[in-house]
């Protein structure tokens, strides 16, 4: 992601897509306390694979020391001189060049900035207290400590080893009306569970695909979960109130503390949106409310043995 570094005080920006310097905080994504730069004094924007810098000033902008033209876009280089107005004061140097990306920005400047994939486990995948996971187009999702939540730019983020912000490289416009186009059909999962429930695999049919993702602990916890959905469906439940459990009665038929199954969730998603990127629904394999939890509204199918125990398809 594109980044200017303050040699005078350690400090970064990162970039977003459009970013704004000037004085006034409102407008400006960047703010600058300094009786010399204009309320709008430059826009630096991601074109055609580069950073491009425009003047809007009173007092100049300057790449290198050389003055630019005013609303004339000067591509940035990695290394070069960005300075805002005539005193020494606002300068950086352009430390990245690379495109704009959604990211966690550390609160500790000596610690790396963390470029968002679409799915997360921080700090480590071997030992995650969260999960940031991309649900749709510009929506990301925050689970942790059993919540989730759709995290806003400039959002706060916080782990053990400190404190983050959570910055979007092209913030969403609260009052944009955005048409989602219908998402094709979502998979089948197929669980199978041996005779004595002490193996559990999954299977995910795509149409014709057919993705083999092995046997893993939390795929019993996955199947765990169905059949509370499918039950609760054969009970003649409205969807919307199908398949809740608890947190801690999941825990308890489990065996295992809920850290543990936060920690199963995170790993069961994180499998499934990284062996089969891009289908959307995936991102909605667990759904959480205050202290309870299930699997989405996704088609799946349980076998145990060789028999099929259920078959759910969520209703249209």
């Amino acid at each position: 992601m594109g980044t200017l570094f303050d040699p005078r005080t350690g400090s970064r920006v990162v970039l977003r897509a459009e970013h704004v310097f000037g004085r006034n905080a409102l407008r400006a994504d960047t703010a600058v306390d300094d009786p010399g730069i204009s309320s709008l004094h430059a826009v630096i924007r991601w074109r055609n694979g580069r950073w491009m810098v425009s003047d809007h000033s009173t007092n100049g902008t300057f790449v290198n020391g050389q003055v630019l033209v005013p609303g004339e876009p000067f591509a940035l280089e990695a290394g070069a001189e960005l300075r805002l107005g005539r005193g020494p004061n606002v300068a950086w140097r352009v430390q990245d060049v690379a495109a704009p990306a959604d990211v966690l920005v550390p609160a500790d400047l000596l610690r790396p900035v963390i470029a968002l994939a679409a799915h997360n486990l921080l700090p480590s995948s071997d030992a995650p207290e969260l999960c940031i996971y991309l649900a749709g187009p510009g929506l990301w999702m925050l689970e942790q400590n059993g919540e989730t939540r759709a995290l806003k730019d400039g959002d706060a983020v916080q782990m053990a080893s400190g404190g983050h912000r959570f910055v979007a490289a092209a913030p969403m416009d609260d009052t944009q009306v955005a048409e989602v186009a219908r998402e094709p059909e979502a998979p089948v999962l197929v669980m199978r569970l041996s005779l004595d429930e002490e193996h559990a695999s999954l299977e995910v049919k795509d149409g014709v695909a057919k993705t083999d993702l092995g046997e893993r602990s939390h795929h019993y916890c996955l199947a765990t979960l169905a059949r509370r959905r499918m039950a609760d469906q054969e009970r003649g439940l409205e969807p919307g109130a199908q398949g809740w459990l608890a947190s801690a009665e999941l825990s308890r038929m489990l065996g295992m503390e809920t850290t543990h199954v936060n920690m199963q969730i995170f790993r069961a998603r994180e499998q499934l949106m990284t062996a089969l990127p891009g289908v959307a629904a995936l991102s909605r394999l667990i759904e959480r409310r205050r202290g309870e939890l299930r699997i989405g509204e996704l088609p799946f199918e349980i076998y145990r043995g060789d028999s099929l125990e259920c078959r759910y398809r969520p209703l249209r």
